[in-house]
């Protein structure tokens, strides 16, 4: 059996292998291409291998997934706790993975299956666009204030009149801002039916959405995060995986909380607070809703929408791993 760890980068990757005895047979640098890394794993029979989650870790894992090679994900935080070295240079990175390998010290990342990886890239590319469409709104509204022009009072901003407005100025930078924007909104329409379908065909995905103020695009965003539910052991650690749970701070007799740690899925926390938000105003009477005021009262608002965000994080568990429906008054 090979140990082989794999220091991953953009530009290539430093690959470590070890034998059944621990020594080190090869420490190599390996261009960052499929091709490259495929004439690299061609030279294994049999070998495990592991690499830490990085931004580029999905292609790698893939390939050497699909040449048939047990393969394991690092968690880069943990990693770095178990093995602090003095020295890090490339090749001690790539060693000291494969050493760990080896060991079975491996503290390893969830990797979803590939249906949720691809659902996950598609509804990130969706909230990019979005992002795109939004900036370039922002740039056309800077454009006509800075020439002093003001729609009428009557027109929604960026309707189809509002649109002609803007157009019959003939402003040859407004009009690229605008043929941009049709474009990435094009685009928009595109995405959204691909995610649509997706939302209709899982019912997890309906079953979340059941949580007023949380859409489609939410309740497919949360899924696509949380992967396989049964992999959290209790609901306080898909909280702790959505980053809503507090620091602890623990000394002696002496214990303090502080802020939310944020670590985990980003995207999974900005949506459950952009929820709650939603949830508070059209759902007034619900638990959650008496939950936010109660705190609101005693605390800042934001500090009651993120102990709200984590008590729907709560409700979202049991709702998944049951297969609930969602009690308003529950």
């Amino acid at each position: 059996m090979r140990y082989v760890g794999l220091d991953v980068h953009k530009e290539f990757c430093q690959a470590s292998v070890l034998n059944d005895d621990g020594e080190e047979i090869l420490n190599t640098r390996i261009p960052a291409s499929i091709d490259s890394l495929n004439g690299f794993l061609d030279g294994f029979q049999e070998a495990v291998f592991v690499l830490e989650s990085t931004n580029v870790w999905e292609w790698y894992y893939q390939t050497i997934e699909s040449a048939g090679f047990d393969v394991k994900l690092a968690h880069p935080l943990q990693v770095k706790a178990i093995a602090n070295a003095r020295v890090k240079t490339d090749k001690v990175d790539a060693r000291t993975l494969a050493e760990l390998l080896r060991a079975g010290m491996i503290p390893e990342s969830y990797v979803p299956a590939r249906d949720i990886r691809d659902l996950r890239e598609a509804l990130r590319t969706r909230a990019s666009l979005v992002q795109d469409a939004t900036s370039i709104k922002n740039r056309i509204h800077a454009k006509t204030l800075r020439r002093g022009l003001v729609k009428p009072e009557e027109m929604c901003n960026f309707t189809r009149s509002h649109r002609e407005w803007l157009r019959s100025m003939h402003i040859i930078t407004i009009d690229h801002l605008l043929n941009t924007l049709e474009a990435v909104e094009s685009e928009i329409k595109d995405i959204n039916q691909s995610l649509k379908a997706q939302y209709e065909a899982r019912q997890d995905a309906q079953l979340i959405s059941e949580i007023p103020g949380i859409g489609w695009y939410g309740a497919l965003t949360i899924l696509a995060e949380i992967g396989d539910v049964n992999r959290f052991p209790d609901a306080e650690h898909l909280a702790a995986y959505a980053g809503l749970v507090p620091t602890v701070h623990q000394s002696a007799n002496s214990c303090y909380y502080g802020h939310i740690s944020k670590q985990g899925s980003k995207y999974m926390r900005w949506i459950l607070v952009e929820a709650v938000h939603i949830h508070v105003r059209t759902a007034p009477e619900s638990s959650l809703s008496r939950f936010f005021k109660r705190k609101a009262s005693r605390s800042k608002k934001n500090i009651a929408t993120i102990a709200t965000a984590r008590k729907m994080a709560v409700a979202i568990f049991h709702m998944l791993s049951k297969q609930e429906h969602f009690r308003i008054t529950g």
